[in-house]
């Protein structure tokens, strides 16, 4: 079984890439993040035409994931259940699929350590982390948590982690809130399957940073423990970031074992 997570940068601008690299990689779930686009104007039928079942949380012009499957989806949510403006906005999909529970999420980017943007940010993700222990974590469901989380969450993920220990992304306070989400029994499959390895997913698309390889691991792929010990690879698509007209984010895939 293979997922993958791809923040696209607006999937009608990528769709053309899109199309292609799942031609050659096949998923049989992709989770997409920062689709740009409502609902309403999803190219759902694409998706479809390559066996796909579609669901779509968007938000106009910013924000927006969506869940590609072609395994059946059970359960769907579409955000938080309860929240509360502003952490009311859609920036994550659960569903059950093939006996997982997988979420999929875009975490706030926060702007600036200290602001009242940075505050909501470390909110989300904390409210998040209480939805995913609630929805079965907490009951040895089978979990994958799996998206743009917007937090590098140690130095070995970022190019020049000096420069950047006290900023936006890369804070204390933010790398806090990525560990609770490990303390509550959840595994950095990045981590777990490549312990040393600088395994980058987001070049700023200023200058050179991506050919440079002055990049940030970004997005990322939780499970529990029973699932990490099911993964048979994880790697991101590097090449992909490379391409004409690519998303500033690569592709990130687990491969594991599945009984469908």
């Amino acid at each position: 079984m293979r997922i993958a997570s791809w923040n696209v940068d607006s999937i009608r601008a990528r769709m053309t890439l899109v199309q292609a690299w799942l031609d050659v990689h096949q998923p049989d779930v992709l989770c997409l993040q920062e689709t740009k686009v409502s609902d309403r104007v999803f190219p759902r039928a694409t998706f479809e035409a390559k066996g796909y079942r579609v669901t779509t949380a968007g938000e106009g012009g910013q924000g927006g994931v969506a869940i590609a499957s072609r395994l059946p989806m059970t359960n769907v949510v579409v955000g938080i259940p309860g929240a509360k403006a502003p952490l009311n906005e859609r920036r994550s999909i659960s569903a059950t699929i093939s006996g997982r529970r997988v979420h999929t999420l875009y975490g706030p980017n926060g702007r600036k350590v200290g602001t009242h943007h940075h505050e909501v940010k470390l909110a989300w993700l904390e409210l998040f982390r209480r939805w995913v222990l609630m929805d079965g974590l907490e009951d040895a469901t089978p979990t994958l948590v799996i998206g743009d989380v917007n937090v590098a969450p140690a130095d070995i993920d970022v190019w020049e982690p000096a420069r950047y220990r006290k900023r936006n992304l890369t804070s204390q306070p933010e790398r806090d809130a990525f560990d609770a989400f490990l303390r509550s029994g959840l595994v950095d499959l990045v981590r777990s399957e490549h312990p040393d390895a600088a395994m980058f997913t987001w070049w700023n698309r200023r200058s050179d940073f991506y050919e440079t390889d002055r990049g940030w691991r970004l997005d990322h792929a939780l499970a529990d423990e029973r699932t990490a010990a099911e993964v048979t690879g994880v790697w991101v698509d590097r090449a992909e970031r490379g391409r004409a007209g690519s998303s500033d984010h690569a592709p990130l895939v687990v491969d594991l074992i599945s009984d469908d």
